[in-house]
């Protein structure tokens, strides 16, 4: 899809990528930094088995920690066994303890104990004080995941709030609404004289600011976007609703010569939420948060609506940052936004068409 790219491009300095396998590889060269430090330490001086009974032994220890770390955890969910597993514990204990975490351990420990060949107290006291340390550093919260750990698991496990609301949106609404888009501006170019008769205003104009904050009416924004007129209403028997209306509206917006554009535009509703959601204390909901989900949601989103069919060249993601006046601000910055999106969608409407026409 053209227009997919072009938006991808435009986006890509704010809005944050899946993470990749970064990590994986400054792994792989620390190992390799450790080797070779081993190597100039003087490794070589000790039998293969001596060296293989150390890298299982710390194996283990390394393993035996996490199991701990893991029973730890075991005793907080008995105390809510009923209410979140239905008492049943050995659910409880597999959501606590990781078995490839636990069958990695166990392997070490029988290598340990082929390879055995020190005196095992030495080892034991090195085991025991390891453990002591890293326990009093737990119970004084030295190690709690960083805010990078928790972005990475949640994003991977899809559990941001972004998430949630990005589907519900689409679901409950844009799965409806774009589909009959075109059918219902068709209707409204014959009543108001081919007002939206350009394709790129065949498409809804989702506005996603950064901020979070919606106003009731664009103009409220910019005075130089003005409502115009409502589009055919969308009528849907919907949750136990008959005749549910599902209504979009047409703004007249203004370029700098005054010359008019039209356009089908509105907020995404799911930032009201995000926004009412930083302002209560008890949500424990930050500003940053909430940019950082708004940023999500945008990305989530765009994924949803372009693996539909069915939504498919009906929409336009518009986000732009709309942080508090400077200086160095444009006067009208929506009106200039989404007038800027309008003719690259116009361009690219062109020249898929262009596209079309030399490949027939």
């Amino acid at each position: 899809m053209a227009h997919t790219v072009r938006n991808n491009s435009e986006s890509s300095s704010i809005i944050p990528q899946p993470r990749g396998n970064r990590a994986v590889k400054a792994a792989c060269f620390f190992i390799l930094v450790c080797a070779l430090l081993l190597y100039l330490l003087g490794i070589g001086n000790y039998k293969r088995s001596q060296i293989a009974f150390a890298i299982a032994f710390h194996c283990v220890i390394a393993q035996s920690w996490h199991f701990m770390v893991s029973l730890c955890e075991f005793a907080e969910e008995l105390a809510h066994v009923h209410s979140r597993y239905n008492g049943e514990y050995l659910k409880a204990l597999q959501a606590s303890v990781s078995v490839r975490s636990t069958s990695l351990m166990i392997l070490n420990v029988m290598c340990c104990y082929i390879l055995y060949t020190e005196d095992p107290l030495t080892g034991m006291i090195h085991v025991v004080l390891l453990f002591l340390c890293n326990l009093l550093c737990r119970c004084f919260g030295l190690q709690e995941p960083t805010q990078a750990v928790i972005s990475e698991i949640t994003e991977k496990k899809q559990l941001n709030v972004a998430h949630g609301l990005a589907w519900s949106y689409y679901v409950g609404y844009l799965k409806l609404v774009l589909p009959a888009l075109k059918d219902k501006v068709e209707t409204f170019n014959e009543e108001n004289n081919n007002l939206l008769r350009s394709p790129e205003t065949m498409k809804l104009y989702i506005l996603i600011p950064l901020s979070c904050k919606i106003y009731n009416d664009l103009k409220t924004e910019d005075e130089n976007i003005t409502f115009i007129k409502e589009i055919p209403p969308l009528l849907m028997d919907r949750a136990g609703i008959k005749q549910r209306v599902f209504k979009n509206n047409v703004y007249r917006i203004l370029d700098e010569d005054h010359r008019p554009y039209y356009c089908i535009a509105e907020y995404a509703t799911p930032l009201a939420s995000l926004y009412e959601m930083s302002n209560i204390t008890s949500a424990g909901f930050s500003k940053q948060d909430r940019t950082e989900q708004a940023k999500l949601l945008y990305r989530t989103l765009n994924d949803i609506l372009e693996s539909s069919p069915d939504c498919y060249n009906t929409f336009r993601l518009v986000i732009y940052d709309d942080c508090p006046r400077t200086e160095d601000h444009q006067d009208h910055p929506l009106s200039q936004i989404i007038l800027k999106h309008l003719k690259q969608q116009h361009s690219e409407e062109y020249d898929l068409e262009f596209r079309t026409l030399r490949s027939d």
